[in-house]
């Protein structure tokens, strides 16, 4: 009984490494994507396309979430696991980058570029988002409902760190060249989804997912779509709008502000490690609302203080503030989902997630 009962609370770290090794490839192609798009469109002299795809990407990026979470939860119901929904996408999105990397290669003529290019870019949106939710919605397959939040540190620690490294990975981006790094990152996708649905299904008797805890709580999508929104714009901003603003930095320090942004978010990352010990079912929405509240005056601060130094302790504390947010949100988003809906309601978290990130990204266009 007691062994049964410590295997119901423990995390399966096996699958969880699984899955962070699939998000650190979703995180590197969305690298890949801003870094190449625009050089792509340049070479191919279509910079005019430019504003069309920025509006299809965060169209693409707010609708394919809830249906990949809706057609997640319906294969679950009628095929016993949500896997074939993620393997679908990564096999889709792997076919995109290795079209995309075959096109580079052979230097099509324009005519076939103008119409092929931008066609093939707004798949490759709509196959990374495919499978982006379902996959993350495994979470809470390998991890009680009170480990969450440590599971989801993991995952926030492998972001984090993955784009305060942004400025070293378009540098290898750029060795390798645009042909070399799509088919690379065809073959990361591909391998990495390859594991994820092996080591999940070491887990499932007979291909049927298995939950380590009975709760069964009523979905409650407002609230969730509300925690993806809070979520997505601190992430929105310090990914897009902190890396130019805080130049005015680099007089006082001597760094520029992509890596002040960097040292945030590594920051950010070590936080999450720390709070996440501190959240249980009892205090996560006091720790969520403390991070969204103070995690909002210290990015005003930033932009409104004109001391260097305050603003330096203001990056400090919104990092600190930040990793509540990160480490609460998801889990929360999760306690607000009933068990028939658990996929779609990761995917509403993470539509709410993109509004502020897409409205930013149509600002800054």
């Amino acid at each position: 009984m007691v062994q049964a009962q410590t295997r119901n609370t423990a995390i399966k770290w096996q699958q969880i490494f699984s899955l962070l090794a699939l998000y650190a490839s979703v995180i590197i192609g969305w690298i890949a994507y801003h870094r190449y798009q625009p050089a792509l469109l340049e070479t191919f002299d279509m910079k005019g396309f430019a504003p069309a795809l920025t509006w299809g990407k965060a169209v693409i990026l707010i609708l394919t979430p809830p249906l990949a979470g809706y057609l997640g939860d319906k294969y679950r119901d009628r095929l016993g696991n949500r896997l074939r929904i993620v393997t679908l996408g990564v096999s889709f999105a792997a076919m995109i980058f290795m079209t995309v990397a075959f096109t580079l290669i052979v230097n099509p003529p324009q005519s076939f570029v103008l119409y092929a290019l931008p066609v093939l870019v707004i798949l490759w949106l709509f196959a990374m988002s495919l499978f982006t939710s379902p996959a993350i919605s495994t979470i809470e397959l390998f991890s009680p409902s009170a480990q969450l939040p440590i599971t989801v540190a993991a995952l926030t620690i492998v972001s984090d760190l993955l784009y305060s490294l942004e400025p070293v990975i378009v540098d290898i981006i750029d060795f390798l060249g645009g042909a070399a790094t799509f088919a690379v990152g065809g073959v990361i996708v591909s391998i990495s989804g390859y594991l994820l649905r092996k080591s999940s299904l070491h887990t499932m008797a007979g291909e049927q997912e298995v939950r380590p805890d009975e709760e069964k709580p009523k979905s409650k999508m407002g609230k969730i779509v509300f925690l993806g929104i809070g979520m997505g714009l601190f992430s929105g901003i310090i990914i897009e709008v902190f890396p130019n603003y805080l130049d005015i930095l680099k007089s006082t320090i001597g760094i520029s502000g992509q890596w002040i942004s960097s040292l945030v978010l590594v920051l950010t990352a070590v936080f999450s490690i720390i709070i996440s010990r501190w959240v249980s079912k009892k205090n996560i929405i006091k720790i969520l609302l403390t991070g969204l509240l103070f995690a909002a005056i210290s990015t005003v601060g930033v932009f409104t203080v004109s001391s260097h130094s305050v603003m330096l302790i203001l990056l400090a504390a919104f990092a600190i503030f930040y990793a509540m947010v990160n480490v609460t949100s998801l889990p929360l988003a999760l306690q607000n989902t009933s068990v028939k809906e658990k996929v779609f309601g990761v995917g509403v978290f993470f539509c709410g997630f993109e509004i502020p990130n897409s409205l930013i990204d149509v600002l800054m266009m």
